[in-house]
């Protein structure tokens, strides 16, 4: 108990009432932080120091401070805090994203992109990203059809969802069928929240023992999901156990046709291990499917969104889209490079809408000066990404509007989507936290878009609501359900392509 004394009568407050009022107000200012860091930033200079609860921290949206953490400090700021939820979903910190920075960080990440992400595998499964794209349009019409409201979020879903398991797993679907996939989204999407929850047991520590327990159960809710991902994963990783010893598999007889999962059952594990240990496969596993589904989903759910409520916009898309590709086809990956105004829009996408409005959060590992401030040793770093893409010192009056015309060169050369060096726009993040499947993710938005555009003409049966809804992912508040227009049938198969 702790005691108050208020004109010389003694009472006592229990000291779980103190927690939780503390913890009320950090949930409040939790729930209007990423917004309120921006005016901080904005009112106060580019780096502002917060503490938390125990924990000291600090947060920017300035790209000199950006660059100082990312570039010039990046070694002494690229270790994850041990946040509850990271540290319980990720197997204990054996995945990419949030194990701090050591040597098992180093061998884990080098293993997924030497083995995945090498520009020779993604090249090999560009027909897979073929079919995939055809199953898209497939489902699409099919509503269409039926005169049905598309749900732009799961259907995209799907198909991101569905070009990671043939890399990952060597097959369409995670199992008997779609449902399966539906159900691996809505993990994927549960994980992503908890993520994104700003949870008082990080920043409060008696919270997790003498308040959770007994009258919230984040935690509970947190082991649940970890428990029902944990039984698809090893379900994945049994199933490719018993295929290898089935057919006897040496790597001179499958090396060219195996997914990661072969992979990494190949790999050797630390010290005088044999294999990797299952829960270090399952947590770069996991990583794998998070970030290249949900994030790439996301983002091209916005630039849906974006498109559709400006018509302009979309018919200039369209108009470069016939052009290019003609339309009598569905649109190939080998045509991406020349859609100058469609990568514009993912361009702007991932400026005004990042996948991820915060990066993940960083840790720095001992004092250091930054910006000629003293910053202590575990101070927690939040770089706001979504003020950054919006910071008017950077993109001038009109940040805050979607225009994707901002970014076309003026000497008609190609348009990067991603820069090398940027860090005014940072889907992906920077430094040595970069996520390694940038290639990927921008692919496959590019893709999933210049299909719908080409497709369909789309139209939304009421205005749509652009309310953002923050977490560890940047969703829609309101799920995007336009209607799409249009059917044509090439090549044998009933495919949307030439019926606006």
């Amino acid at each position: 108990m702790e005691t108050a004394n208020i004109g010389g009568i003694s009472f006592s407050i229990p000291l779980v009432l103190i927690l939780m009022l503390m913890a009320t107000l950090l949930l409040r200012a939790a729930e209007k932080r990423r917004r309120d860091l921006a005016y901080f930033s904005s009112s106060y200079g580019p780096l502002v120091y917060l503490r938390l609860g125990a924990v000291d921290a600090i947060t920017t949206d300035d790209p000199a401070v950006v660059r100082e953490i990312l570039v010039r400090q990046d070694d002494l700021f690229a270790s994850r805090p041990k946040l509850v939820s990271a540290f319980q979903l990720s197997y204990g910190g054996r995945d990419i994203a949030f194990a701090p920075m050591g040597p098992q960080w180093k061998r884990l990440r080098r293993t997924c992109v030497e083995h995945l992400l090498t520009t020779r595998r993604f090249e090999s499964f560009a027909g897979n990203r073929a079919l995939e794209a055809l199953h898209l349009m497939r489902d699409v019409r099919g509503k269409a059809c039926k005169g049905e409201m598309i749900d732009v979020s799961q259907v995209l879903g799907a198909f991101t969802m569905n070009n990671v398991a043939r890399m990952l797993l060597g097959r369409r679907y995670l199992g008997a069928g779609p449902a399966e996939v539906d159900e691996l989204l809505n993990l994927t999407r549960e994980l992503f929240r908890l993520l994104g929850l700003v949870y008082p047991g990080d920043y409060l520590p008696l919270w997790r023992w003498l308040v959770d327990p007994f009258f919230v159960g984040t935690e509970k809710k947190i082991r649940d999901v970890s428990r029902r991902l944990d039984e698809f994963l090893q379900r994945v990783i049994d199933e490719h156990r018993q295929a290898i010893e089935a057919k006897n598999l040496t790597d001179g007889e499958y090396g060219a046709n195996r997914d990661f999962v072969d992979v990494l059952l190949s790999m050797p594990g630390e010290e005088e291990e044999e294999r990797m240990d299952d829960r270090k496969m399952k947590a770069i596993m996991l990583d794998t499917f998070a970030a290249a589904t949900d994030t790439s989903a996301v983002a091209s759910e916005w630039a849906m969104a974006e498109a559709i409520k400006n018509p302009e916009l979309l018919q200039r898309a369209q108009e470069e889209l016939d052009r290019v590709v003609g339309r009598d086809r569905m649109v190939r990956e080998s045509d991406l490079g020349d859609l100058n105004y469609l990568r514009c829009i993912v361009r702007e996408t991932f400026r005004i809408h990042p996948p991820g409005p915060f990066l993940l959060p960083r840790e720095s590992m001992k004092a250091t000066e930054l910006m000629g401030y003293h910053i202590p040793a575990k101070t927690r770093v939040f770089i706001n990404a979504h003020a950054l893409g919006r910071n008017k010192s950077v993109w001038g009056d009109d940040a805050d509007e979607f225009r994707p015309e901002r970014h076309l060169p003026a000497d008609g050369e190609r348009v990067e989507v991603l820069r090398t060096g940027e860090l005014e726009i940072l889907p992906f993040g920077a430094g040595k936290r970069k996520c390694p499947g940038a290639t990927m993710g921008t692919t496959m938005v590019l893709l999933a878009l210049a299909n719908l555009f080409h497709g369909f003409d789309w139209e939304a049966p009421e205005e749509i609501d652009m309310e953002e809804a923050f977490g560890s992912a940047l969703r829609k508040a309101k799920p995007l359900r336009p209607a799409g227009h249009g059917g044509a049938t090439f090549g044998g198969f009933p495919v949307p392509v030439t019926g606006r």
